[in-house]
């Protein structure tokens, strides 16, 4: 039996598949609760449609909705402060056990730090299979300076060597809730002489 969801744009009732190839992003949140699966399923088994991983740019001044997964984690457990809002390191941070740990001011580590760069969104797309399969970027492609992180659905970072490496096995973005391209910097301590 065919279901049916109530489409913006057309302002009628159409069927769950034409709502998962439209273009438009209007009920990702049914997605994300597993509204379309079957519906999802069912045309990937068709044979019909594959899927593609398209990732598109957050924009730079960050809204509260649009902050990283390991962003919004740090917010919860850290309230914030009135010293913190303007922090230059608020958006450094380290690998430690497999998770992402913000740098704070007092803190000193010989580890790679990794400064936030850019941050993009990972939406699944279904096309023919005709269609080319490689990683699609909607906007500004990322700066080959940076390097990847991959963030899982479930909070797991797992860092790249290269964005050549994201293109050439697209399937990594299969489980990716965001990525973020960071740039490898080092901690260094600056002394200056006092004049008196």
């Amino acid at each position: 039996m065919t279901c049916y969801v109530w489409c913006k744009n057309e302002e009628c009732r159409v069927p769950t598949f034409r709502c998962l190839l439209c273009r438009e992003n209007c009920y990702s949140a049914r997605k994300a609760e597993g509204g379309f699966d079957e519906a999802f399923r069912m045309l990937l088994d068709s044979g019909k449609y594959k899927e593609r991983f398209v990732m598109k740019r957050k924009e730079n001044s960050v809204s509260k909705d649009q902050l990283t997964l390991w962003q919004k984690e740090t917010d919860v457990q850290a309230p914030a402060r009135e010293e913190d809002v303007e922090d230059p390191l608020q958006s450094v941070f380290f690998l430690e056990d497999g998770k992402l740990k913000p740098l704070s001011k007092e803190q000193y580590t010989r580890t790679i730090l990794y400064q936030l760069a850019e941050s993009f969104a990972v939406e699944c797309r279904l096309v023919r299979p005709e269609d080319p399969g490689n990683l699609v970027f909607e906007g500004k492609k990322p700066s080959r300076k940076t390097v990847p992180i991959v963030i899982s659905r479930s909070g797991e970072p797992v860092l790249l060597e290269s964005w050549e490496s994201l293109e050439t096995d697209p399937q990594l973005l299969s489980n990716a809730a965001e990525v973020i391209g960071v740039t490898p910097v080092k901690q260094v301590f600056v002394l200056r002489r006092k004049n008196g």
